[in-house]
């Protein structure tokens, strides 16, 4: 790993309320997704399956999934 990278486990534990608050407001689906898979790939204990799950059903309220 370079100097600069960051390891995607501590990024995410780190930053996991940034990464909810941009599933929850933004209008880019793709930037969305890509959030919710960081916090499913790398949030270990944090993010539990449980609070993931609520995240996709509101996901599917507000675009009538």
């Amino acid at each position: 790993m370079n100097e600069n990278e960051i390891d995607p486990e501590t990024y995410v534990e780190k930053n996991s309320d940034q990464l909810v608050y941009i599933i929850k407001h933004s209008n880019d689906r793709f930037i969305r997704g890509l959030c919710l898979a960081a916090l499913v790939k790398y949030g270990g204990e944090k993010v539990g399956k449980d609070q993931i799950e609520k995240e996709l059903a509101q996901l599917r309220d507000v675009e009538g999934i």
